[in-house]
């Protein structure tokens, strides 16, 4: 993409992030009010037995839902960006990777304000603020970049196949479960354990978690995440590129 570009990509992502905070009574209050709430269940069902095996399982916890829910939120907006803004896209010069970039970004702005809020959570109640917090911004591009890749992907697909939306979300809902997000891989026999750790989302969650620790993340686990979002990315540009026209022609 030119500069022009890029341009109307922030432009666009600005307008939706707007767009989606506006449109409801309490606006940015609903994305911090999902994963508070959904961290009050789980807390609430699992603590007794998953927090004899994983200390400080509130923090664990809080962080794991933080960042899972950025992918589902993004992958889930993206998904339909396409046709959603089928009408820009037929009366303006605008390439098919803004709307579906736009969409992920404004996700992710509002998942830069969910993370300040778990830095003020966790500088209150754990320890102040220290150097390895930053890792998280590391981890977190390579995040963006694997979500924007996958949303891609999904935003060329469903032009064509109305039924994904129903079958990602089913995906999604087994991604949760399959994913550590409120239980510690230790708990898990290894090689489930092995099998589960090869997900970049589990490198993802489980990197954000030894940051906000204090501690480095694990080299191969940034790696990991890196790969996978060099290759969905390049998938996703591949797919909109080869099947332009066709998505022209279906919008």
């Amino acid at each position: 993409m030119g500069k022009a570009d890029l341009d109307k990509l922030w432009a666009l992502a600005r307008a939706e992030w707007r767009l989606r905070q506006q449109s409801t009574f309490l606006g940015f209050l609903w994305t911090l009010l999902n994963p508070a709430l959904m961290f009050a269940v789980l807390y609430g069902l699992f603590v007794k037995w998953l927090g004899r095996a994983q200390g400080d399982y509130a923090v664990f916890l809080l962080i794991g839902l933080v960042e899972w829910n950025f992918f589902a939120s993004a992958t889930s907006y993206a998904l339909s960006s396409l046709l959603r803004r089928g009408p820009l896209l037929k009366n303006y010069p605008l390439a098919l990777e803004v709307p579906v970039l736009a969409s992920v970004l404004s996700v992710y702005f509002s998942h830069l304000l969910e993370l300040a809020a778990l830095g003020l959570i966790l500088a209150f109640f754990q320890a102040p603020p220290s150097f390895p917090w930053l890792w998280v911004l590391v981890i977190d591009a390579a995040y963006l970049a694997l979500a924007a890749g996958a949303g891609l992907l999904l935003a060329g697909l469903y032009v064509f196949f109305s039924d994904l939306e129903r079958i990602w979300n089913i995906v999604l809902t087994a991604g949760f479960f399959l994913t550590p997000v409120f239980y510690p891989l230790s708990v898990l026999a290894p090689e489930k354990s092995a099998l589960l750790g090869a997900s970049p989302l589990t490198a993802v969650i489980e990197s954000a978690r030894l940051a906000f620790s204090g501690a480095a993340p694990r080299p191969g686990d940034l790696g990991l995440t890196a790969l996978w979002a060099a290759a969905a990315l390049a998938a996703g540009f591949a797919l909109l590129r080869l099947k332009r026209r066709a998505i022209g022609d279906a919008l």
